[in-house]
């Protein structure tokens, strides 16, 4: 059996385990831990920023790193929000 057919079959299972339930609320809860991770990611690089201001410079190269996966993070959540946002504007468009 190849990777994909088990990776496939998998994911069938797990989907048919899931109550209605749990479908209709995993949606919110993907952005809930997307904002959450967002939110540790930009206090992460605040601490780094304060601590190069301070003068630890030992750690300068983490510093840049986690501002810079801070604005990542934060540039694909508005991409995302800006995609729902049109595809909904869409939707509401469309003429039934």
């Amino acid at each position: 059996m190849r990777a994909n057919e088990i990776i496939s079959s998998h994911s069938r299972s797990s989907l048919a385990q899931q109550s209605p339930g749990a479908a209709k609320t995993g949606f919110s809860d993907a952005l809930n831990q997307v904002v959450s991770s967002l939110s540790e990611l930009q206090a992460s690089a605040d601490r780094a920023a304060e601590s190069v201001a301070m003068g630890n410079l030992a750690n300068l190269h983490e510093a840049v790193i986690a501002m810079q996966e801070a604005s990542l993070a934060l540039d694909l959540v508005v991409a995302v929000r800006n995609h729902v946002l049109d595809g909904i504007q869409e939707l509401l468009r469309t003429q039934v």
